[in-house]
């Protein structure tokens, strides 16, 4: 009973937020296309710093099609300020891709925490994924 109403809470608690994908994971298993996108903002100083990486929320389908986008745009430099570590090998791209993401919080280390892909904004400019939010949303983390 407890962990029903634990669940309840978080969902209660889901937070969305704007991030620019700088890349993908490799898949696991049988899963096509890709595992993960690495997500990031920008900064105050305009330098994209990565934030997490979602691989929950995707159908076969919407994993195709985010996939076609991220080839179209693959690069051979990071785009994040530092190198994330990631426990697949890396695939970068320009930041140009901007999604939602819905989570449940902020780590102390500024990462999203339990990130799952509600999809791609097409409306929206990648210059509104940036971190003044986080400093809103890390209030929470506390």
């Amino acid at each position: 009973m407890a962990g029903a109403l634990w669940k309840g809470a978080i969902a209660l608690n889901d937070m969305t937020y704007e991030c620019l994908v700088g890349g993908w994971t490799d898949p696991r298993g049988s899963r096509p296309f890709f595992g993960s996108l690495l997500l990031g903002v920008y900064d105050k100083d305009k330098r994209l710093q990565y934030v997490g990486q979602a691989g929950a929320g995707f159908t076969d389908a919407e994993l195709g099609r985010v996939w076609k986008q991220l080839h179209a745009l693959k690069t051979k430099t990071c785009p994040f300020a530092t190198v994330p570590r990631t426990s697949r090998r890396p695939h970068w791209v320009k930041p140009k891709l901007v999604v939602d993401v819905r989570f449940t919080g902020w780590t102390k280390g500024g990462k999203l925490r339990r990130p799952t892909y509600e999809g791609l904004r097409t409306d929206a400019k990648r210059e509104r994924a940036h971190q003044e939010h986080r400093s809103i949303a890390a209030e929470t983390a506390r």
